[in-house]
């Protein structure tokens, strides 16, 4: 049900995007050489069409955020042991294949981690990329991996 909520959002977003993006052209075709008529056309393109597009395009930037950090803060547990698991490494692969959720999820809820500090990325010996939890690391099964930041 949430994430329906964060689709709806990013689909009502772009659909304000699009259309604001469409009224504030068809008020700029529309605007003759008269000065006044030419203030009221930019003031009418921004205010239909500018102001709307501008906040489909927040209503979807926030829906995609909010959309990772749900499926972060639901599957933070099983995360967190299938990465204790591998000695503090994982990758979306590997949570995919632990959890219920497609790889490009994994992929998504592993990197809105990274990006809150959770974890760091690596890279293995065989070019995969794999995320590290520090406070999980118990052992060397990538010892050869280096370290992105």
């Amino acid at each position: 049900m949430q994430t329906l909520k964060y689709q709806l959002g990013k689909i009502i977003g772009m659909t304000f995007v699009v259309l604001g993006s469409i009224f504030f052209i068809i008020m700029l075709a529309n605007i003759n050489n008269g000065r006044n008529e030419l203030v009221d056309g930019l003031l009418g393109g921004i205010a239909l069409g500018g102001i709307p597009a501008l906040a489909g395009f927040f209503l979807w930037k926030f829906s995609r955020i909010g959309q990772r950090k749900f499926l972060m803060n639901k599957y933070e547990r099983q995360i967190l042991e299938a990465a204790s698991q591998n000695g503090g490494h994982l990758t979306p692969t590997e949570l995919a294949m632990k959890t219920d959720l497609s790889l490009k999820e994994s992929k998504k809820v592993l990197e809105t981690m990274q990006i809150e500090g959770y974890s760091e990325l690596k890279i293995s010996s065989n070019g995969s990329i794999v995320f590290y939890f520090r406070e999980l690391d118990k052992g060397d099964n990538y010892a050869e991996s280096e370290l992105l930041n």
